[in-house]
């Protein structure tokens, strides 16, 4: 009995501040690490004779299975792709649920339900929230938060040049062993699978002192009709990740096709902060820019309104009491 009297007092002090910081801002804070974080801006673009190439290309790295870890970004309007609106039920009456724990009860446990810096996806089964451009990790910024859009115009007015994939986003740097590369695919999609394809990995170096970039896609052509003179390449597997976050199409594309030729892309590079990185190659250029970044603290939520103390009762002033009224009784003269 007395849990749930401290639980529903919990809940009495909370839900109010909560009802509104949920739908707005996530309800926990950011676990404050030592981790420091960058602000990353990409562009992938192709020759526009790349494929007419006549150059021998090493296929070996499309042997290599894409890493566990790779993920696409999250977008913005992945809010209004959920599979399931019931998610939306418990925020909206205040009484969220998180893993199977009311929110009331992983107050009064003090049990952290957000972490963004884990580069988890944003959207989970069991608990929605909008996401956070300034305090997600792997999330697709908006375009106010862009820079790259005249580079991106000036290399698409050449006519020599097909803008293949650009984003930004903002994430923790990490060492090798706990990075998390970022999946890319553009331009025309064939099937399940897009013309450009791959991963870019940004790390620590050993010294943690500069951010390296392991760059590795693959251009791939396309046709309906099997290669007569070569063995069909095959492409790596699609991540999971990726698979999972893609929408179910009304039409499914019955079409085969055939990958020939691929063009493989694998560079490193070390970038340095606050600097246009240019990484060239005979059929892709990459274009890069990382910038240190600060995670600004959540807001903290309004103080409850201290209760307006009652008003005074009415009540009437006492009447005073009536003084006796002493006689003086002259006595007769006799």
């Amino acid at each position: 009995m007395k849990a749930d009297y401290c639980i529903i007092n919990a809940r009495f002090r909370v839900s109010s501040a909560l009802a509104m910081w949920l739908l707005a801002i996530p309800a926990w804070a950011q676990v404050q690490t030592e981790e420091r974080w960058y602000q990353i801006e990409v562009t992938v673009f192709a020759h526009d004779n790349a494929m007419q190439s006549r150059e021998i290309w090493p296929m070996e790295l499309l042997q290599l299975p894409v890493a566990r870890s790779t993920r696409p970004l999250d977008t913005l309007m992945s809010v209004y792709d959920l599979p399931d609106w019931s998610v939306l039920d418990a925020a909206l009456t205040g009484t969220p649920v998180v893993e199977g724990i009311a929110l009331t009860q992983a107050v009064a446990a003090a049990q952290p339900i957000d972490d963004r810096s884990t580069g988890a996806p944003v959207l989970r089964s069991s608990t929605f929230r909008l996401p956070d451009p300034q305090r997600d990790a792997f999330l697709a910024l908006p375009s106010s938060d862009q820079q790259f859009q005249d580079t991106n115009r000036a290399l698409a007015g050449t006519g020599r040049y097909r803008v293949m994939y650009h984003s930004a986003w903002r994430q923790p740097m990490r060492g090798s062993s706990q990075s998390i590369p970022v999946w890319v695919e553009g331009g025309n999609r064939f099937g399940q699978r897009h013309e450009l394809e791959g991963s870019l990995n940004f790390r620590f170096n050993p010294g943690q002192d500069r951010v390296v970039l392991d760059v590795r896609l693959w251009l791939t052509q396309f046709s309906v009709m099997p290669p007569a003179d070569s063995v069909e390449i095959r492409l790596p597997d699609l991540p999971e990740a990726v698979i999972r976050q893609r929408k179910p199409e009304g039409m499914p594309d019955e079409q085969q096709w055939h990958s020939t030729p691929v063009i493989p892309v694998l560079n490193t590079r070390e970038l340095r902060s606050n600097e246009f990185h240019y990484l060239d190659h005979p059929a892709v250029g990459v274009i890069v820019q990382v910038q240190p970044y600060t995670v600004p603290p959540l807001p903290e939520p309004e103080p409850e309104p201290e209760p307006a103390p009652a008003p005074a009762s009415e009540t009437p002033s006492a009447t005073p009491l009536l003084q006796p009224v002493q006689s003086t009784v002259t006595s007769p003269t006799l």
